[in-house]
């Protein structure tokens, strides 16, 4: 049998370069030269000439980034990395910060990654990656680093708080007694400044109590956390509810770059048409022309915001915004088959009766709602299809115009392959994310420092993106950004 000659004990003839054990094309030699392009004063600007020198942030940048695009978030297994890992110790420069310096860095700089991820889209821009015509939403729900056993609802914090007010009074009067006997035995020696070990811990269950109680007295919920107070209780999958962030995201749907992305705390996605849209804006310079989303973001107010902006949307209604679709038992009496007259201001079901204007409420947000009541119905030969009472009766929101409108674009052949679209540029990216990359929940607390964990893996989605361009058409492509 003949094989290749095989000898671990193989010595350089002259001292290799680690940039030799990386391919010009590899993930690595993109995020190296992404890093080395960006504006990193504001950075720098945290650091003092005193005391002994510090890891050299761009090398903590680097090793982070390349950690979260290629699935690794843990700081220990990024430690571990940078000593077996060609890749990571080329990024390094074979040096080996442990995972306490990687870990502060992250934390002690996330308020600073927003800039960076801008600054990421913006050399995406030059790169000819985004062109910000078509813009798709999406949003996910990510588990928090929490516990859905510590949410608790006002009851459950009364409860609480009565308990460790009773805990406390129970360990004070422990703590005197034996204070009494001990000074009769062996005399008065001791301060009297010392806090029982148990006492103190239930003094901090307390303060936790209390806070929480707080924090669901000023907001609207009717649980909170006490792990991580700012998360909410949102469903996912199967239904099942768990302490939770909202991120979402817009992508440009040209090379399916994220050009905006915010973490809430609300499980609704309306809030954030307006606030991605302006992100965008403001990230890249450029107004989107087309918005498409799910029906998780329609609202009648967010059409009516994306018509003042001139931009043309794509968002499915879900079957009632503010609107009633009617309570017809047959299909053919559903409140689409009314047609109406503005002429007018009648129904027209589709017996070819009339429904005329009956009076108006306004809804919780003050919309007046005008209701129509059918004048024949008594007599009408199908009224049990159409109706469960003696009159057919319909609503009309003044903003129902702006959503049938929506409605007709999106059963037109353009409306059609935009929702097509829309699933082939942003909903693979959460699915990356959560299924392959397994970033299902988030390992801070903390809305801030969770949005900052969110922002890292949308750049770690951007850089892969990048590298894929660089693959086809070549590292030179990278151009250099101008420091602000």
């Amino acid at each position: 049998m003949s094989f290749k000659e095989y000898t671990q004990a193989q010595t350089f003839l002259l001292p290799p370069s680690l940039e030799e054990f990386v391919g010009a094309d590899h993930l690595a030699q993109v995020i190296n030269e992404v890093v080395n392009s960006l504006d990193l004063s504001e950075l720098y600007a945290r650091y003092s000439e005193l005391g002994c020198s510090a890891y050299h942030p761009q090398l903590l940048l680097k090793v982070l980034f390349y950690g979260y695009a290629t699935g690794e978030r843990s700081s220990r297994k990024l430690a571990h990395r940078l000593r077996s890992d060609v890749a990571s110790m080329y990024l390094a420069g074979m040096q080996t910060p442990d995972f306490r310096t990687i870990n502060r860095f992250r934390k002690d700089h996330l308020g600073l990654v927003q800039g960076l991820f801008v600054q990421i889209v913006r050399l995406c821009q030059a790169m000819g990656m985004v062109r910000i015509g078509l813009l798709a939403l999406d949003g996910t729900k990510v588990k928090a680093n929490a516990a859905l056993r510590q949410s608790l609802s006002k009851e459950d914090l009364a409860q609480g708080l009565a308990a460790v007010e009773e805990e406390i009074q129970r360990i004070l009067t422990e703590a005197t007694v034996t204070d009494a006997q001990e000074d009769a035995v062996e005399g008065a020696e001791q301060s009297g400044y010392e806090v029982p070990e148990s006492l103190r811990d239930a003094q901090v269950r307390k303060e936790r109590l209390v806070a929480a109680r707080e924090q669901v007295t000023a907001a609207p919920r009717r649980q909170v956390n006490l792990t991580d107070p700012e998360a909410a209780i949102m469903y996912h999958h199967h239904r099942q509810p768990q302490p939770s962030y909202n991120g979402q995201i817009a992508v440009d749907a040209e090379q399916g770059i994220i050009v905006a992305a915010q973490v809430s705390t609300t499980a609704a996605d309306q809030e954030a048409v307006p606030e991605l849209v302006n992100q965008t804006t403001t990230n890249t310079g450029k107004h989107p022309q087309e918005v498409v989303a799910d029906a998780g973001f329609a609202s009648a107010e967010n059409y009516l915001r994306l018509a003042e902006q001139q931009i043309t949307g794509y968002i499915p209604d879900q079957k009632s915004i503010s609107l009633q679709r009617g309570t017809a038992q047959h299909p053919e009496f559903k409140k689409p088959q009314f047609s109406y007259d503005a002429t007018t201001d009648t129904y027209r079901c589709p017996q070819g009766k009339s429904l005329g204007y009956h009076s108006t409420h306004h809804n919780p947000q003050g919309i007046p709602i005008r209701r129509y009541r059918g004048r024949d119905c008594p007599g009408c030969a199908r009224r049990h299809e159409c109706t469960t009472g003696r009159y057919r009766r319909i609503t009309r929101d003044p903003r129902e115009a702006v959503v049938q409108q929506m409605r007709n674009r999106l059963d037109s052949a353009i409306g059609k392959h935009r929702m097509r679209l829309r699933q082939q540029v942003v909903e693979p990216i959460f699915g990356h994310l959560k299924q392959n990359w397994k970033y299902r929940d988030f390992l801070l607390r903390g809305k801030a420092k969770v949005t900052g964990e969110f922002l890292l893996m949308c750049i770690a989605d951007n850089l892969k993106k990048m590298a894929t361009w660089v693959l086809r058409v070549g590292m030179s492509s990278l151009p250099k950004l101008q420091p602000a």
